[in-house]
């Protein structure tokens, strides 16, 4: 994909559930590896942390586990923990980040609420406020 035509966004990880959590004892440093790519492709896709395609069907473990550079067992044994932590849901053959939004960030709710401002104030006749640019516009 050319430089620029991703759409920026992140997810949140605080550091210290991330340095002295359960995943840091229950999981070795290739499997903590595989739970982040879990959440940044959960957060690329935007789809309320369904790791899916477009069309909301699953994506294969040979296509991620090439994606992500792993073997496929790494990843299969990961799902499998995963799963039974309740890191991870599957729902209609899909796996889920379970308690997605908690990974989001606030910047998001900021986003739409900014816009809808900005639509209230162009609604009344307001003039624009410096505010109301899109965040994204500046971001290169």
């Amino acid at each position: 994909m050319p430089r620029g035509t991703w759409k920026k966004r992140w997810f949140k990880v605080y550091p210290t559930g991330w340095l002295h959590g359960s995943i840091r004892w229950q999981f070795t440093s290739e499997e903590r590896g595989v739970w982040i790519d879990f959440l940044a492709k959960a957060s690329e896709i935007q789809k309320e942390g369904a790791i899916c395609d477009n069309d909301g069907r699953p994506l294969p473990v040979a296509f991620l586990a090439g994606e992500w550079n792993i073997k496929p067992t790494l990843l299969n044994r990961v799902i499998e923990m995963c799963l039974e932590e309740g890191r991870l849901e599957l729902r209609d053959d899909v796996l889920w980040v379970a308690n997605y939004v908690e990974y989001q960030s606030e910047y998001e709710r900021q986003v739409a609420s900014t816009k809808k401002a900005a639509a209230d104030r162009e609604a009344e006749g307001e003039d624009p406020q410096p505010d109301d640019a899109d965040p994204d516009d500046s971001l290169e």
